[in-house]
């Protein structure tokens, strides 16, 4: 059934841009960023050199680069997404997002300068204060043409189709609030109990809900979770989980996103746009060639040192849970004895794990051992960084590890193995997992990168002594004069 609710009229000179047409809407766009942007940069050098008779040797370099400096904005302008209607809202997103992309370009450009000398030779001649003044002008320029756009065309609005879980009152008044706005459409499939989760996510699969209204913040979605990634073994349709916010707990709800001007917690089943994972995967395949390139003679000698340690095999293969719970071969060098759980069944490893051989035990301490999983990356089981990957065993006893986390491939490192590699408890570290999901930027992988080489080479001793003293302060029994006095039996 459809939500009752009046949609604003629309204005006469307001034209609705269908959805098969907006790619032509941001075409247009790029024509008309084109021909302003050239026209500011041609008019600001002819005012800025209109008494110098080197004009025309000044704009002649500005002719030589002026396509791969718009190329560049291009990029820019779609990561930060500008060119998209929808994209097009509030004036403040449209001038911050215009600024981003243009200083963006402005910076990279000067680096390229910087870097490349063919490139420095043609441009030495621009007078900076002219690239500063253009860049400026754009900036406004840009700013209110989009304005001027998002106010003569609208997207047509998108039907999308929503459930409820939990008071029906409550999800009908956050459905009528976003229905008025304009630019999507709610279709309302059904209202469900806060006791039925499971059963909710073979809904939200079976009619393809876009939107999972949640009115009871109290909930737990952790069995929803594991049936939309772990029991389904595939890649989910791109949803999105709100949920409101509760007003007894308001002070307490730090990591509050909001959906426009509506106070919710928003989880997208998918966390990664498409954009971010071609540069993710980019990042990934770039990284792991550089990595295997650099290590290649560590791991000669690595290969040879286990082979001659221990007997066994070089490597140690183990089936562990991937993007969307599908189970994938992880490689190591060995580091533990042959049959280390033949009696003891699957373990956690720990700081200083009994079963490692002599040499695992510094191979585990430098991360050397984990240094073959770069194959993995480029055969796309895993990911440069990302959650580690955990063995089908803990996988199934913990509705933690069957969420989430399986949204993403698993990275041979990540946060939680930078922050806290064996001295949280196993389900601690999904914690981890989660900021890294609601806060991903392709800088952040890069300083988890960094971190962890950091950690591996200067910190690993340091964190295996912390590990030593706190399980020391466990085990040591107190001293006498804070040890408590048995309690008196009485008759």
């Amino acid at each position: 059934m459809n939500t009752a609710h009046k949609v604003p009229k629309r204005r006469r000179w307001m034209l609705r841009v269908p959805p098969s047409a907006e790619w032509l809407f941001s075409l247009g766009l790029v024509g008309l960023d084109a021909l302003f942007l050239n026209a500011i940069f041609l008019w600001v050098f002819a005012l800025w050199l209109a008494q110098n008779p080197n004009q025309e040797l000044y704009l002649a370099s500005y002719y030589h680069v002026r396509v791969g400096l718009f190329a560049m904005f291009l990029a820019f302008g779609a990561f930060f997404d500008i060119y998209r209607l929808r994209s097009l809202l509030a004036a403040s997103d449209i001038f911050s997002h215009t600024t981003a992309s243009l200083l963006s370009t402005f910076l990279a450009f000067n680096i390229l300068v910087f870097l490349w000398r063919p490139l420095a030779y043609l441009v030495h001649t621009f007078p900076r204060p002219i690239i500063l003044l253009s860049t400026a002008l754009s900036i406004l320029v840009i700013f209110l043409i989009r304005v001027l756009l998002a106010r003569l065309f609208k997207p047509q609005p998108l039907l999308r189709r929503a459930i409820i879980v939990g008071d029906e009152v409550e999800g009908k008044r956050i459905l009528k609030h976003f229905h008025g706005r304009g630019g999507v459409r709610f279709r309302l499939m059904g209202v469900h109990p806060s006791d039925r989760i499971e059963a909710i996510a073979s809904e939200v699969i079976f009619h393809q809900i876009h939107e999972v209204i949640v009115t009871d913040p109290k909930v737990s979605l952790d069995a929803f979770w594991a049936r939309i990634f772990w029991l389904r073994k595939e890649e989910p349709h791109p949803f999105n989980v709100r949920i409101a916010y509760d007003p007894s707990q308001a002070t307490g709800n730090i990591g509050l996103a909001s959906l426009e001007d509506f106070p919710m917690t928003t989880i997208p089943a998918l966390p990664l746009t498409p954009l971010q994972r071609v540069v993710k995967r980019g990042f990934d395949i770039v990284f792991a060639l550089f990595a295997l390139a650099v290590t290649s003679p560590v791991m000669a000698v690595a290969a040879l040192l286990v082979r001659l340690d221990s007997p066994g095999p070089i490597f140690f293969k183990q089936r562990r849970v991937g993007r969307f719970g599908k189970e994938y071969d992880l490689i190591k060098f060995r580091s533990m004895r042959i049959g280390a759980e033949a009696q003891s069944g699957p373990q956690i490893a720990t700081a200083d794990d009994p079963r490692t051989t002599k040499v695992g035990r510094y191979l585990r301490r430098f991360g050397i051992d984990e240094l073959p999983q770069f194959f993995l990356v480029l055969t796309g089981d895993m990911s440069v960084v990302g959650p580690r990957p955990e063995r089908p065993f803990f996988v199934s006893k913990h509705y933690e590890f069957q969420g989430r986390r399986l949204s993403v491939r698993p990275g041979v490192t990540g946060l939680a193995a930078v922050n806290a590699r064996y001295y949280l408890r196993l389900v601690d570290k999904v914690l981890y997992d989660f900021y890294y999901l609601d806060h991903y930027h392709i800088i952040l992988d890069v300083k988890i990168v960094f971190q962890t080489v950091w950690v591996l080479l200067f910190e690993s001793d340091k964190a295996l002594e912390d590990v030593h003293h706190a399980m020391d302060r466990m085990e040591a029994p107190p001293p006498e004069e804070s040890r408590p006095s048995p309690r008196k039996e009485h008759p």
